[in-house]
């Protein structure tokens, strides 16, 4: 566990589904400040103490212009930002029954769009 003095900035880019919020629970259990990234920026465990420690923060992962800032002011980024079923798939409405976030897919809710792009806007920050 880190010393509050010698704590890590992490961004958990998809922070509230399934994957981004067990890294984000672990993260803050072994001493990093914590900042998730979603299009809500709603904590999903409202009242757990460990995840009201993370950052929330509402915003769009496939605008550079918002990843961009964020990932200025950490020392790590973990990208968790996924899609299940994309509108191309045929299969979009799905998410609404799989995703740990609830997302609600539209018409530009690609992998391209979705998974690829977020995961390009953190690395070329």
């Amino acid at each position: 566990t880190m010393s509050a003095s010698s704590s890590k900035k992490l961004l958990v880019l998809g922070g509230s589904g399934y994957v981004g919020r067990e890294v984000s629970r672990r993260a803050v259990r072994r001493g990093w400040e914590v900042t998730s990234l979603s299009r809500r920026g709603i904590n999903p465990e409202s009242g757990d103490p460990v995840m009201e420690a993370v950052n929330w923060v509402a915003g769009d992962a496939t605008d550079p212009n918002v990843v961009k800032p964020l990932v200025n002011e950490v020392d790590a980024v973990v990208h968790a930002v996924g899609l299940l079923f994309d509108v191309d798939s045929k299969l979009d409405k799905l998410n609404l029954i799989v995703s740990g976030s609830g997302s609600k897919p539209d018409e530009g809710s690609t992998y391209d769009r979705i998974t690829r792009l977020t995961a390009f806007n953190a690395i070329d920050a």
